[in-house]
């Protein structure tokens, strides 16, 4: 027996009503997520390792610092943030800089780790490490530790 001939034509023609809103449905997609991904501003990462070390209850004095490394330390000091580079006070952020840069001419491979105090602004972290990339510096890394083993959350 035969099939008629009107009735596949007519699925044809289901199948291609079928298709219709799927398309649609891509194509607002597509639509959807390009708006959604131009127009934003472009988000950079901060070339730094955040290796989770070994943290513990360390005083100051105890600390060892490994040869080969230079350890810059910022702290508020009343209305200032001051930079201690080893045992070096430094009251003006820019004669870091300098002090930096001619120690970044002798030697740029060894890594600068920064031990920033819990009142210092963000302002003078950012221009800090900004001075040592600057400065020509390959690593520069910022030291963590755990607040809550010093009792505060």
């Amino acid at each position: 027996m035969r099939i008629p001939t009107s009735r596949q034509r007519a699925s044809q023609a289901d199948m291609q009503t079928a298709m219709t809103p799927l398309i649609d449905v891509v194509f607002q997609l597509l639509i959807f997520f390009i708006c959604a991904s131009t127009g934003h501003m472009k988000e950079l990462l901060l070339p730094t390792d955040f290796r989770a070390g070994d943290v513990g209850a360390v005083t100051e004095q105890e600390r060892e610092k490994p040869l080969g490394e230079v350890w810059i330390r910022l702290k508020r000091v009343g209305e200032k943030t001051r930079a201690f580079l080893e045992e070096r006070e430094f009251d003006d952020l820019a004669n870091l800089g300098a002090t930096l840069r001619s120690l970044a001419a002798a030697a740029n491979e060894i890594p600068v780790n920064l031990d920033i105090g819990a009142e210092v602004p963000l302002g003078d972290v950012i221009y800090v490490y900004d001075i040592c990339r600057a400065a020509r510096f390959r690593s520069v890394n910022f030291a963590a530790t755990d607040r809550s083993i010093n009792g505060t959350p």
